[in-house]
């Protein structure tokens, strides 16, 4: 009945690993309670059998069981989390007027793509312009009554208030033509940068207001992903720090790097900001739902074994080690003390060393001081 349990916990594993990425929280659980379960069952199975072969009461298996080994040596060790963001564009803006006045052409549709400097709204600007045909007429006037007390003062002819007030009515024309001059060029609304126009949210003859959107403006060029993290993993984390990002909805997976690291953290929620850069795609788009797996913890000196290599008993956890002795090859137990458990592996902070022989299939066919024959 044991096996039979052993099977099914086996099976449960290779289920749950088998479970698309887009369910990952709720796959990890099952994955975490049913591996916790199984460790559980092999401390017990083995700890009976040495204790019953301890006893008397059933003997060691006189045929050596068959195992293969490993040599333990100095790897890269790291403990990867998954955080939830989203995606972000800094070219996703809405454009509003910058003078009240009433649109007289929209000169673009929504989906279309669009240049910077393009125009996208035009507004009525009659006003200004007839402003403008009479500043300049003013400014041709005044330009000219310049000129004249400029040569009549450069000949000492006239006074000096007569030149100043002819320069000074000059200037004053020329600084108000500029001026309208700018207000005429804000009736015309145009890209700040090359995108798409994904909102139109006026039309023509209806008064557009400074301050209310009437255009939205998007650009894929320039997108990251933006994720709010729990501030237990203050420093962890670095600029330029690799990072694989999934898009569930697209069932994408690439490779990023993270661009900035929040500061402050957020009094609301207790979080601070990661920002990851990620390349142009047509496909991502802004707001879309984002997993980004990073390392949160690195080790690049460790000793690390895979984890379904370690037993649990009253007395701590332990490996099998192969040492030899006359010649023949025996089954040792080894205590060690073990840290950080990401994926399939597990960290060994002390117990073991570099080189050390240690015991991978055939494990659960042995105890303690058994005789073991070697495979390839």
């Amino acid at each position: 009945m044991q096996k039979l349990g052993y099977i099914a916990l086996v099976l449960a594993l290779a289920v749950t690993a088998c479970a698309p990425k887009s369910d990952n929280d709720k796959k990890l659980a099952e994955y975490e309670k049913a591996k916790a379960k199984l460790e559980e069952q092999k401390a017990k199975v083995h700890e009976l059998k040495t204790e019953l072969v301890e006893a008397g009461i059933i003997k060691e298996n006189t045929n050596l069981s068959l195992v293969t080994t490993f040599k333990l040596k100095p790897e890269v060790f790291e403990n990867v989390i998954d955080i939830r963001g989203s995606v972000q564009s800094r070219g996703n803006i809405t454009l509003s007027a910058e003078t009240p006045a009433q649109v007289t052409k929209i000169m673009v549709k929504e989906g279309e793509k669009v240049s910077k400097g393009q125009v996208l709204i035009v507004q009525d600007a009659e006003v200004l312009k007839n402003s403008i045909a009479e500043l300049k007429t003013s400014l041709d006037l005044a330009t000219t009554m310049y000129e004249r007390q400029k040569k009549l003062w450069d000949k000492n002819i006239g006074t000096e208030v007569q030149y100043l007030e002819a320069k000074n009515r000059k200037e004053s024309l020329e600084r108000k033509l500029a001026t309208t001059q700018s207000q005429l060029d804000k009736t015309i609304i145009r890209a700040p940068f090359s995108g798409i126009i994904d909102m139109i949210d006026i039309r023509v003859g209806e008064m557009a207001q400074p301050g209310f959107p009437i255009v939205r403006l998007v650009s894929l060029e320039n997108t990251y992903i933006k994720a709010d993290v729990s501030e237990a993993y203050v420093g962890k984390f670095k600029e330029g720090q690799k990072v694989e990002v999934y898009f569930p909805s697209l069932d994408k997976t690439l490779k990023a790097k993270v661009a900035a690291v929040g500061q402050v953290i957020d009094e609301n929620n207790r979080t601070f900001d990661l920002e990851v850069q990620i390349p142009s795609d047509k496909h991502i788009k802004p707001n879309m739902i984002a997993v980004l797996s990073i390392a949160d913890y690195t080790n690049e000196d460790a000793l690390a074994v895979p984890t379904n290599l370690i037993f649990t008993d009253k007395n701590g956890a332990f490996v099998y080690q192969l040492k030899e002795s006359d010649g023949k090859d025996f089954a040792i137990r080894a205590d060690v003390s073990v840290g950080m458990t990401s994926g399939i592996k597990t960290e060994i902070l002390g117990g073991l060393k570099a080189g050390d022989i240690l015991i991978e299939k055939g494990i659960y066919d042995i105890s303690n001081g058994a005789q073991v024959k070697v495979v390839e």
